[in-house]
């Protein structure tokens, strides 16, 4: 068995598009558009979220400062700090939920300490002052962070995702500089649900009508591929039913004109030779003979026998035996009708080139399988053979035919030729392939 084109990475061509083919990548790709619009609409709405998220946590702080923030500087909070007033200050928006929590930090040079908090745990916690934010909010910045997943916010760790910390500077009694921090409850999460629920049906209906109006322009462009295909291929299939038509109206010629004409003439010259018209009379009589029985051969070359699955390597066979050509068979499926018509033309096709254009001294016609249900056709010749990669000179349009009846008949054609070293022309078809409105060739 000799290895399939597709092996080696030759395809035919992809098949047409088809109406249903069309409703189905159309809605697929509807659908891919669904799922990437909603993604980003979700994406942008978070992202939107958190902004107003921050926006609200800062609003809040700075009211919250702006309330209490006559108490925090009228202490000084390197002394001993009456807790429970301070908590009095505070306690308004702690019970009302405006903060979930509030810290007040007194700054040491490089190290900072939690002086006052509403969870007495993590009084006296001190750490070392981070430079860059110490900057920021000394120079008069409310800043907003996500809540850290640490030890010291251990007490917060359990709703990072719901709280904001927000750091407001000012200085105590002492002049000394002091940090108030309060974490912000909020609710990204529950905005962007809120805001999908809203902008995504309204989205994915305008996506599903702009897709629906497009839907049905791809399916009447669609219908219009599929109607020029079946145009083509029938015009390309009649490219080599028309050579058979020909030749049956030239065989029908010398049928029922010429050799009859011919044989008459035969017979009124045998009664002028036997009248003695001489030696002329019968030269003439043996050149009519060999016309005629050249004209019956003739007659058998043009009106082949009807090709069909059952016989088709036979006719392949005596094709090939017309043309001095050795045929190899190995694993042929079994081919419908259309199937063999077709692949006896194109086999006729390539040996009348091999024959005609490559000179060639030797050719082989093999037949095969390329796969379970495709039959395959290899025409190998050892003539003068061309630039495969070149199109073809004017006139040479037999290979171009092949090639796209082919290709339109669900297969392909390869062609493997080098100059001065031969030529191969590899043909797939289908093995049950049905030719759309086949031009008929009178029997």
């Amino acid at each position: 068995m000799w290895s399939d084109p597709r092996a080696a990475g030759l395809r035919p061509p992809d098949a047409r598009p088809t109406v249903r083919a069309t409703v189905l990548r159309h809605t697929a790709l509807i659908v891919a558009a669904a799922v990437v619009l909603s993604a980003l609409v979700t994406a942008g709405v978070w992202a939107v979220a958190q902004g107003e998220a921050r926006r609200t946590a800062e609003r809040v702080a700075t009211q919250v400062g702006a309330a209490v923030m006559v108490p925090l500087t009228a202490r000084d909070y390197a002394q001993p700090l009456d807790r429970a007033d301070l908590l009095r200050d505070l306690d308004p928006f702690l019970r009302s939920g405006v903060v979930h929590r509030v810290k007040v930090w007194r700054v040491d040079g490089d190290q900072a300490e939690i002086v006052f908090s509403d969870e007495p745990r993590i009084e006296a916690t001190r750490r070392g002052t981070d430079l860059g934010l110490g900057r920021r909010i000394d120079a008069g910045e409310t800043v907003v962070l996500s809540v850290p997943d640490d030890p010291e916010h251990r007490f917060e760790s359990a709703r990072a995702d719901e709280l904001l910390e927000v750091f407001v500077g000012f200085r105590d009694a002492g002049g000394n500089p002091a940090r108030l921090e309060v974490y912000v409850p909020v609710d990204v999460a529950g905005t962007t649900r809120s805001a999908v629920v809203v902008l995504l049906p309204i989205a994915l209906g305008g996506l599903l009508l702009l897709g629906s109006a497009m839907l049905a322009l791809s399916v009447a462009l669609a219908r219009r591929i599929d109607r020029d295909r079946r145009e083509r291929a029938d015009t390309l299939h009649y490219g080599l039913a028309a050579s058979d038509l020909a030749r049956r109206d030239l065989a029908r010629w010398l049928h029922d004109d010429v050799i009859p004409d011919l044989a008459g003439a035969g017979l009124l010259l045998d009664t002028a030779a036997g009248s003695g018209s001489g030696e002329l009379v019968g030269r003439a009589r043996s050149m009519i003979g060999e016309d005629v029985r050249r004209m019956r051969a003739l007659l058998t070359e043009l009106v082949p026998d009807r090709v069909t699955g059952e016989t088709f390597v036979t006719a392949v066979r005596a094709l090939a035996a017309e043309a001095g050509a050795d045929v190899e068979v190995d694993g042929v499926p079994d081919v419908g009708d259309d199937a063999a018509t077709l692949l006896h033309r194109i086999a006729r096709q390539l040996l009348h080139n091999a024959a005609g254009h490559a000179g060639a001294s030797r050719v082989l016609v093999r037949l095969g399988a390329a796969g379970d249900d495709t039959a395959r056709l290899d025409v190998v010749d050892d003539g003068r053979g061309f630039d495969a990669d070149r199109p073809p000179p004017p006139g040479h349009v037999g290979l171009l035919l092949v090639r796209r009846i082919a290709e339109e008949s669900g297969g392909g054609m390869w062609v493997r030729s080098t100059p001065g070293a031969g030529t191969a022309v590899s043909v797939t078809l289908p093995a049950a392939l049905r030719l759309p409105g086949r031009v008929q060739v009178p029997q």
